[in-house]
């Protein structure tokens, strides 16, 4: 069962498109239950850590990326963020790792993979 809602998770994010953060509370919860349910963080904490993570997971969704700069001439908009960053792409991110004393999810996916691609003239 969730620890965190729907109205708390957007009491700390404002939306853009999204009206309903369920499915990444779910997400968030059974990253929370399966790797710090049993660290001995209080339930209040790992409440904390769930809605902050519910929070980042939206963040990174196309639609509620964060508009860091805005011009109109030529239309270039520029979102905050760095992919492959994991917690530190978003500021709900950098306090699940403030907040999760343990660590724990600040390892949680491995090594990040760089790809470069090599294109090939054919002439």
């Amino acid at each position: 069962m969730a620890r965190t809602t729907d109205s708390e998770v957007k009491q700390i994010i404002s939306l853009n498109v999204l009206t309903d953060t369920t499915p990444f509370i779910t997400t968030a919860n059974l990253l929370v239950t399966q790797h710090l349910g049993t660290s001995g963080i209080s339930s209040d904490l790992l409440a904390q850590i769930e809605k902050y993570l519910a929070a980042h997971l939206v963040a990174l969704h196309p639609d509620e990326r964060q508009l860091k700069n805005q011009k109109l001439g030529d239309a270039t908009d520029t979102y905050g963020g760095d992919f492959g960053k994991m917690l530190d792409f978003t500021q709900y991110g950098q306090m699940v790792k403030m907040l999760d004393y343990t660590g724990t999810l600040a390892g949680v996916g491995g090594e990040s993979v760089e790809i470069d691609t090599i294109t090939v003239d054919n002439e």
